[in-house]
């Protein structure tokens, strides 16, 4: 976002109320971020400030500015406030760039609670910039949203992604591998490696390696090994995975501790 660092115009600190120290708050300002770039606060006011500034518009900016500005008695009126809020300090994805990394948890622990920003914050973010993020402005260099994040970070939180199919283990006597209806996650998570197979190829895992990432009660791990290597065909827990993860054929297996 084009921004006037010497404008007399006010602006709004997003971080003023968040602590991203705070889990709690940590997830109530990904929950801003994500509303904020859905209802279009960021683009309107890349919008003026471009217009203000002479740059060029988009054909999507300018229908917003059109729009803006209708609301105004006067076309020369300088936008102070939108919808009663005030400008950005920062562009969305100087915020973006503060909050994500926070999002991720190495080791991923199954037994340990965590907020919806842990555990599904990443993937509503991706999906959110897919849909509304490809008009916001990018840092010079950067051509679409996603990539003003490290490309290794990506690759870490979309594993996060698929170790959250296993998120419940040891919580309760129940979440327990040993209990056959909890067996139906491990197909759940092969599909979620397979959907994210470049990010298995990116750190080249194996089971053993994997286990490092996501930590689980030992009398699931066992089991969770075993019933890995039978569904995808392995010979060994030190096998790459990426290979096993090509064609999956998954067979109907009830497997007792």
């Amino acid at each position: 976002m084009a921004q006037n660092k010497n404008s007399d115009i006010p602006t709004h600190d997003f971080f003023e109320d968040f602590n991203l120290d705070d889990p709690g708050k940590l997830n109530e300002a990904l929950e801003q971020l994500i509303f904020k770039i859905k209802s279009g606060y960021f683009l309107c006011w890349e919008a003026v400030v471009r217009e203000e500034q002479g740059l060029p518009l988009s054909e999507t900016q300018k229908e917003v500015l059109v729009d803006l500005i209708s609301f105004h008695d006067e076309d020369d009126e300088r936008i102070l406030y939108i919808d009663e809020l005030l400008p950005p300090s920062e562009p969305w994805y100087e915020i973006a760039i503060k909050i994500v990394p926070r999002l991720f948890k190495e080791p991923f622990r199954t037994d340990t609670i965590y907020y919806e920003a842990i555990l599904e914050g990443w993937s509503t973010l991706v999906e959110v910039l897919e849909i509304d993020g490809q008009e916001l402005s990018l840092p010079e260099g950067v051509k679409s949203p996603l990539d003003i994040f490290p490309l290794e970070l990506q690759h870490r939180l979309n594993l996060q992604i698929c170790f959250v199919e296993l998120y419940g283990l040891g919580q309760d006597e129940e979440l327990t591998l040993e209990n056959e209806e909890q067996q139906d996650c491990i197909e759940d998570f092969i599909s979620a490696l397979r959907e994210y197979k470049d990010s298995v190829q990116y750190f080249n895992l194996s089971l053993k390696k994997l286990l490092k990432k996501v930590i689980m009660p030992p009398k699931d791990e066992e089991i969770f090994i075993n019933m890995m290597m039978e569904h995808l065909g392995m010979t060994s827990p030190q096998d790459s995975l990426v290979k096993f993860l090509e064609e999956v054929n998954f067979s109907v297996i009830s497997f007792k501790a």
